[in-house]
């Protein structure tokens, strides 16, 4: 019977964010270790939001340090009995509401670093590109199949007709001779020796 050469397994490269592909480092038959940076995917409102968060980080820093002065002016007022204690009260309460939304938005600009690093995609796994279903400049939304890449080792696929199910069993030694081996003696030179490791039913129409 013929067989088809496949690999043992199949790994999909994803993108991991919506954006045009800027990079594609691989083609069909590239050689790929785990967590090689298969492609690049931008997104350029990203860019955009962080350009805004930086910008309000600024400004709120600039506030609180505003913030800060006043309070420290008060509070040496009030020792002197210049201005009341409700005074120095609402300018630390101002400090502390400065402080939090400046914490907020540095975990905000956080994330939006962490989302634009997700932009490379990696391999999932070591192996060989079997297929790159895009192109540089194609545009992709986050989960879409980027590379899909062959892994663990290859194994001999034969397909049976059914009537022969039950005489083939797991362990049953074969031998696996070229294409278009002629006689006995041809076939005993070049054929090697090897094993059924899994026998399951698949019904192709």
């Amino acid at each position: 019977v013929f067989g088809r050469v496949e690999s043992r397994d199949t790994a999909l490269a994803r993108a991991r964010i919506g954006g045009t592909i800027v990079s594609l480092n691989i083609e069909e038959g590239s050689a790929v270790k785990s967590g090689d940076v298969v492609a690049t995917v931008v997104d350029d409102k990203l860019a955009l939001q962080l350009e805004a968060v930086d910008a309000r980080l600024l400004a709120l820093d600039a506030e609180l340090q505003n913030a800060i002065t006043e309070l420290n002016r008060a509070k040496k007022l009030l020792t002197s009995g210049v201005v009341p204690r409700s005074r120095v009260d609402t300018l630390q309460t101002q400090v502390d509401v400065l402080n939090n939304q400046l914490t907020a938005a540095k975990a905000e600009r956080a994330v939006l670093v962490q989302q634009t690093a997700e932009g490379a995609v990696l391999a999932p796994a070591p192996g060989r590109v079997l297929a790159v279903p895009v192109t540089r400049g194609s545009v992709v939304m986050p989960g879409e199949t980027i590379a899909r890449i062959a892994g663990g080792g290859y194994f001999l696929r034969l397909a049976l007709p059914e009537r022969h199910a039950a005489q083939i069993v797991e362990g049953d030694a074969v031998l696996v001779g070229p294409r278009g081996i002629g006689g006995s003696d041809s076939f005993t030179a070049d054929a090697r020796k090897g094993k059924l490791v899994k026998v399951y039913p698949e019904i192709n129409s």
